[in-house]
């Protein structure tokens, strides 16, 4: 499971990557950010009920970026 973790990680920090590249507009890249920091939250979990919540912050983080990128196509 670490390891899926720190694969979902580097995508997310590939992500923010494109996005900060991509525009500066504000809403967007904290967003990015976000869903970057939920995403690396998944490794440091020791308990399954502490990597459901994480999981659940991860979906709903990059779900907000993608509501937030949609905005600015």
């Amino acid at each position: 499971m670490r390891i899926r973790a720190y694969d979902l990680r580097f995508y997310a920090q590939e992500a923010v990557f494109q996005v900060q590249m991509l525009t500066d507009e504000e809403t967007l890249n904290r967003a990015a950010e976000d869903a970057l920091a939920d995403a690396t939250g998944l490794s440091k979990t020791d308990r399954r009920t502490e990597l459901d919540d994480a999981k659940v912050r991860t979906r709903d983080g990059i779900s907000r970026l993608v509501r937030a990128a949609k905005q600015h196509r």
